[in-house]
């Protein structure tokens, strides 16, 4: 499991677009929008993406200033096995 945390800073212009381009991106959830084009959000591996790709993604949507790392956290399969839900 990879899950990052990451913080977008859009053109306040074209925040529409991105929050839209964004939703179509598989293993992306939205948590909060702020002020000026900032955007909060997480990134996840799915079964076809993994985080890094999305997230290189990210840095090509149209309106996307710049997109940063902000928190990471991996556990491996046999971690998870360990730790039964």
């Amino acid at each position: 499991m990879n899950i990052c945390g990451v913080l977008v800073h859009a053109n306040p212009n074209k925040m529409t677009s991105v929050l839209g381009a964004l939703a179509e991106l598989e293993g992306v959830e939205v948590h909060r929008t702020a002020d000026g084009g900032r955007i909060v959000l997480t990134v996840e591996d799915t079964d076809r993406t993994i985080a890094l790709d999305t997230m290189a993604a990210i840095h090509r949507l149209d309106g996307v200033v710049a997109a940063s790392l902000v928190y990471h956290h991996f556990e491996s399969l046999a971690d998870s096995a360990a730790f039964p839900v």
